[in-house]
């Protein structure tokens, strides 16, 4: 069987962030899929506020067109960004399995009883994350959202720091996101003393398993809409809507 080919899309614009995305995916599950990341074409280089994420939707979908442009497919498609902006409109536009880092990480934290903690970068995310595990229908598990300061995020400042909040919160275990955690986060974790879920790792691997779950069934995909002033790739696939 051939190996699943996967796409990860960076919202942010942020070259160096693919690559620490891309080398985290070659070195969790590179040998069970083939790997191609991809940069937002606009947008910002680090997501940190509303205006930021809505013009990062429109950046997934501008990349996933770019990328699917003369008939190129994959198995399935990673928002691989902390807060999976437009993940919910790429799977109106697509029939492969999409996932985002924060939904991977909201449902391995929700599969376990009891609450569970955020841990991340950025006083924005606070209110943003909260709002996706409302629309995740997890948000009753969610006890807070930890803010790591910019400042902080070395490993044995944050590690007890979030360790610290997450006892006066009353949890056992924290998602720690954001893709500018990546490098830091194995060491952040060694340095906590609660159960630490790794949203990046778990998507990664989540993604195999959900390109192995697909069964073959008919797609019907979006209606085709008169969209103006888009970039021709995107303009090219949200007029002329494919199943592929």
């Amino acid at each position: 069987m051939l190996k699943p080919h996967l796409l990860l899309i960076n919202p942010n614009t942020s070259a160096e962030i693919t690559e620490t995305i891309r080398q985290l995916a070659l070195a969790e599950i590179g040998e069970q899929a083939t790997l191609t990341a991809v940069t937002a074409p606009f947008g910002a280089p680090y997501i940190a506020s509303r205006t930021a994420v809505t013009i990062a939707a429109h950046a997934v979908l501008d990349a996933y067109a770019q990328a699917t442009a003369e008939g190129r497919s994959y198995d399935a498609v990673i928002v691989a960004c902390f807060g999976d902006p437009g993940i919910d409109a790429l799977k109106e536009i697509t029939s492969v399995p999409v996932l985002g880092f924060a939904d991977g990480g909201l449902i391995a934290a929700a599969a376990e009883p009891g609450p569970f903690a955020i841990a991340t970068i950025g006083e924005a995310w606070r209110d943003m994350l909260t709002e996706l595990a409302l629309r995740r229908g997890v948000v009753d598990r969610l006890a807070g959202v930890i803010l790591i300061d910019t400042s902080e995020r070395a490993p044995e400042i944050a590690g007890p720091k979030i360790t610290e909040a997450a006892r006066a919160l009353g949890v056992s275990r924290v998602i720690v996101g954001g893709t500018g955690l990546i490098p830091v986060l194995d060491g952040i974790a060694d340095n906590m003393g609660v159960v630490v879920i790794d949203p990046h790792r778990v998507t990664l691997h989540d993604a195999i398993r959900a390109v192995a779950a697909v069964s073959a069934k008919e797609h019907k995909p979006a209606a085709a809409s008169p969209f103006a002033g888009l970039s021709p790739a995107l303009a090219g696939l949200l007029n002329n809507p494919r199943t592929a």
